[in-house]
């Protein structure tokens, strides 16, 4: 048996929609000396979803899984922030000149990806 990879900043509360698709949402908030653990923690959930179930896309459009990702600093503005399904990267150019950090990211797809992912990640199989 496979030991689930722990989330240190991610916590997720999960919702359906009662037709067979489920949403995943999770907010973090990182001190600057915290986001680069954090990235790495974000970084390594969407490689994991990537690797999985392939690229991220709308999901109308035949893709297995989506997400949303968004960033902003403590002042509450928009930061840019892209994961990069190719080069397996999460690209957020003006985190590292913030002093904190706020990250809130939904993925969505087929009730298989929360099980899976919960069951990777979360340590829970049910």
């Amino acid at each position: 048996m496979k030991t689930p990879h722990m989330l240190d900043y991610l916590d997720f509360d999960t919702s359906d929609d009662g037709e067979g698709l489920t949403s995943l949402d999770a907010m973090a908030y990182a001190k600057a000396a915290q986001w680069p653990a954090l990235a790495a923690e974000v970084t390594q959930l969407l490689a994991w979803c990537s690797d999985t179930f392939g690229a991220p896309g709308p999901l109308e459009d035949g893709h297995r899984w989506d997400l949303d990702l968004q960033l902003q600093n403590d002042a509450g503005d928009a930061l840019a922030l892209h994961w990069d399904a190719r080069q397996r990267q999460l690209l957020a150019p003006q985190a590292a000149q913030q002093t904190a950090l706020q990250l809130s990211l939904t993925l969505s797809g087929p009730d298989p990806l929360a099980q899976q992912l919960t069951a990777q990640f979360l340590g829970d199989s049910d």
